[in-house]
């Protein structure tokens, strides 16, 4: 398919309806702040109190409903078909699919989160802030927060996505999803999904990519004394778009891969610096006892509510706020990890996208989350304090100059920052603009044009979210647009049993050798 064969094909229906309703966003909380936010931290609250339970229960049977591509014969689903070989070599699989799920939320909330637990831990917990019991439950809890339930949903939606395009020679979209579970075509439901997955996951990035311009404000401020400003954030901004935009047109077999490669490394040198300089034992014992905290209490970790206790927030400011922030991203991060899925089976995908990435948050978080809370055990620093007066962006750097070598890490945090934003904005910018073209192949790249304008655009919104000091007010919006988009990934779900439930009993997986071969009935033959 060439560039203007493809130019042609812009769903203007998708497109435009979904931009312009970010842009009107946009123009309200730039000119009415005040009153969307009041409004949007109302609806939040209420959303959180009257549904929090159904957010609960939904992200529970998600991880729940993935074991069954493990353990059941669709596991033994070949992608692509017998003869299919993977696109990437395993290490590049394992490091794209981190890096394309992970954004600058796990470097800012690794150190950031565990405080806020450990000092202000749920209503329901019945334990002391500050306590030990707070301690290991703090850890445990952020450790859980960032690894299984967001990359179980991630999983379930790329399965459909990636026996569709591999096997059954469908599109790379929904439209092939709402044709395989109602068998035929639903033009307007088809429409309404991309404009509800292009508008929220627009504001999700831009969201994302705003929490990174503040950090790397501050980082700079910390390092060279740079008063924090507007000019500062777009300049920052424009830099960041660059990277990533240039990434992102150069297609995933380049751009994304080296991206990944250079993320992990620099991911695990300060990993490894962060424990062989701070305190190992401390972070060790810790890290141990909030494991084995998750591995007993992962179900009541998951469905925390305000029950009998009307006055706590901590479910809707924390438990409910991540879940629907996962659901708003899985779809997305379903189709994009759909593409690195030829070669494997059903098992070795879903096991490698829950497990390879859940694993590396897990160490992450314990490993930074332990540091913090002895920096503030210890009397080191008043980590707690700090963040209460100078906010946690601020804080982040606090704590990693009570380091040796405090500047050079420092630097380097600064770079990652912008390196794991690049790597995450790459395969949503690029799966954004294949949802904006119709009936895209799982082996085509979408249009650079397109690819350019939404990388603009994420840019432009997440700029005019910080300047306009509006990204907290985004938090309501999308714990509300996180309920709606469930019903997304209930027709994912629906259309991944479906599709392997058709083909795990068809010659070769049900895999076509091109799109007009009529399909295969004849069954496996058992000797």
């Amino acid at each position: 398919m060439n560039q203007n064969d493809i130019n042609k094909k812009l769903n203007t229906y998708v497109f435009w309806p979904a931009i312009s309703a970010l842009a009107v966003f946009i123009i309200c909380g730039i000119f009415f702040q005040e009153q969307l936010g009041a409004f949007l931290n109302a609806m939040l609250y209420g959303a959180s109190d009257t549904l929090g339970w159904y957010i609960d229960l939904f992200s529970v049977t998600s991880l729940i409903l993935v074991l069954a591509f493990v353990f059941m014969k669709y596991g033994d689903i070949k992608i692509g078909g017998k003869n299919a070989k993977p696109d990437f070599k395993t290490h590049n699989w394992y490091f794209m699919s981190i890096s394309g799920t992970i954004g600058t939320g796990i470097l800012f909330w690794g150190m950031g989160e565990p405080i806020f637990h450990f000092a202000t831990p749920p209503a329901a917990l019945g334990v002391e802030p500050f306590s030990r019991e707070a301690a290991v439950f703090a850890v445990s809890q952020a450790m859980w927060h960032w690894s299984f339930i967001q990359y179980a949903l991630c999983a379930l939606c790329a399965i459909p996505f990636a026996v569709l395009a591999y096997n059954r020679k469908k599109s790379l979209s929904f439209s092939s999803l709402v044709e395989c579970l109602f068998g035929r075509e639903i033009q307007w439901l088809t429409r309404l999904i991309h404009i509800v997955v292009i508008f929220c996951l627009c504001g999700a990035v831009a969201n994302s990519m705003g929490v990174g311009l503040m950090q790397v404000g501050a980082g700079l401020n910390k390092l060279f004394g740079i008063p924090q400003s507007k000019v500062i954030w777009l300049i920052v901004a424009v830099v960041i778009a660059i990277v990533f935009i240039l990434s992102c047109i150069s297609g995933i077999g380049k751009g994304l891969k080296r991206l990944s490669t250079v993320k992990m490394i620099i991911f695990f040198f300060v990993l490894l610096y962060v424990l062989a300089l701070g305190n190992p034992v401390f972070v060790g014992k810790l890290f141990n006892e909030a494991t084995g905290y998750m591995l007993k209490n992962w179900a009541v970790q998951t469905t925390f509510t305000n029950v009998l206790a009307p006055n706590d927030t901590w479910s809707a400011d924390w438990l409910n706020q991540y879940w629907c922030s996962f659901f708003v991203y899985a779809p997305i991060c379903g189709m994009f990890l759909a593409r690195m899925a030829k070669g494997r089976t059903v098992r070795q995908f879903v096991l490698v996208n829950v497990l390879v990435p859940s694993i590396f948050c897990c160490i992450w978080v314990g490993i930074f989350g332990g540091m913090t809370i002895n920096l503030q055990t210890s009397g080191t620093l008043d980590v707690w304090g700090a963040v209460n007066t100078l906010g946690m962006q601020t804080t982040v750097f606090q704590i990693l100059s009570t380091l040796p070598f405090g500047t050079f890490i420092t630097g380097l945090f600064l770079f990652a920052i912008c390196i794991s934003f690049c790597a995450l904005a790459d395969p949503m910018a690029a799966a954004l603009a294949t949802l904006s073209i119709n009936k895209l192949s799982i082996d085509d790249e979408a249009p650079r044009n397109i690819k350019i304008l939404l990388g603009v655009i994420i840019t432009t919104v997440s700029y005019l979210l910080v300047a306009s000091g509006g990204v907290n007010a985004v938090k309501g919006m999308f714990t509300l647009v996180g309920i709606l988009t469930t019903f997304v990934i209930v027709i994912c779900v629906a259309a991944a049993f479906k599709v392997c439930g058709q083909v795990v009993e068809l010659k070769d997986h049900g895999c076509l050798e091109s799109d007009d071969e009529e399909i295969e009935v004849e069954k496996v033959t058992v000797d």
